[in-house]
């Protein structure tokens, strides 16, 4: 009976972290700066950002997924089923209070501050377990710190990168003329840039990933079975975008008619390369975090005006997340626990 019940629980486990990765893209709001400057046609740039989107998941996910499964636990730690599932419906009900508020939430700090609560109940509720122990505190201090410098380093690779091709290029453009030639050759490096901008997105959103990576460490399901379901979960954040997100996208790119490419280009090669840089060390981050401080290097390199009540409104929600996070999972794994499950 107890491994019927645990079978089923790492079957509902399974199915959420797939529709996890089938929300990742459908939030995904990266094809809009491409769609709105009209460079390829709105269904083939689904198809390309997708398909880019789940080549990144696929191949270059696994140091980010082995950070979230596996990294951040403690030394002889492993997750049980109710854990990943405590996590998961946590991370879930925040990211969906966060949008009612209309608030662009990181599902990786929600996810990780669920980890975190449901790791310190899960050591004082279990015999022989020290809370001190019960977390890799140095590698979730390594998260946390890239959580607050991969904004800032946004930004300000952002206002640098804009003032070198200013300075370059862009500043001696004489005439209308040569300003709308220059903008349609950068339609095109818009276009790679975006593509290499989705590889990264795919790569480093691997908040799936870590659930399966969690499942293989604690030994549910074997290697061959979970590189099956990356698998899976590069096509279902492929098919997010392709049926889900061309709303957003769509809506995104409307407003974005009148935007330069050449801005495009330089808020999507800022984002990609702190986000490849991230991927890298292994380090979950949030994509909506560092395209904002993009935006926002990019307007005081232009010097335009920053909306600094709708920046403080989403500092105060980001700050809150993983918090309300960590208690969301703590409570939720406390119940699991009064009712039986462990």
């Amino acid at each position: 009976m107890a491994d019927s019940v645990s079978f089923s629980l790492v079957s509902v486990l399974i199915i959420m972290g797939i529709s996890l990765a089938f929300a990742i893209g459908a939030n995904d709001e990266t094809l809009s700066a491409l769609v709105g400057a009209g460079v390829v046609k709105f269904r083939i740039a689904l198809i390309i950002g997708g398909i880019a989107t789940g080549f990144g998941m696929i191949f270059f996910s696994q140091n980010v997924g082995k950070t979230v499964g596996e990294d951040i636990l403690g030394s002889g730690v492993k997750y049980t089923d109710i854990m990943l599932l405590a996590v998961l419906i946590s991370s879930i009900i925040w990211l969906i209070i966060g949008s009612f508020a209309g608030i662009p939430l990181s599902s990786t700090h929600s996810t990780v501050g669920s980890i975190f609560g449901v790791l310190i109940i899960y050591s004082l509720t279990q015999g022989g377990v020290n809370p001190e122990t019960a977390l890799n505190y140095g590698k979730l201090l390594e998260i946390v710190l890239g959580w607050f410098f991969s904004p800032v380093l946004g930004l300000l690779v952002t206002f640098i990168l804009f003032k070198i091709i200013a300075k370059i290029y862009l500043t001696r453009l004489r005439g209308l003329n040569q300003i709308e030639k220059a903008e349609k050759r950068f339609n095109w490096i818009l276009f790679i840039a975006v593509i290499f901008a989705e590889v990264w997105v795919g790569a480093n959103s691997a908040e799936c990933i870590g659930i399966f990576y969690g499942i293989l460490n604690s030994n549910y399901i074997n290697m061959m079975q979970y590189w099956f379901f990356v698998v899976i979960c590069g096509i279902f954040v492929f098919l997010g975008i392709f049926f889900v997100g061309r709303y957003v996208i769509r809506n995104l790119a409307s407003h974005m008619t009148n935007a330069r490419p050449s801005e495009g280009v330089i808020l999507q090669s800022s984002s990609a390369l702190i986000l490849m840089l991230a991927t890298f060390l292994g380090l979950p981050i949030s994509h909506s975090h560092v395209i904002v401080f993009c935006i926002i290097g990019l307007n005081i390199s232009q010097k335009k005006e920053i909306d600094k009540k709708g920046l403080l409104k989403m500092a105060l929600y980001w700050f809150l997340t993983f918090p309300v996070a960590a208690i969301l999972g703590g409570f939720l794994y406390w119940i699991f626990v009064l009712f039986g499950f462990s």
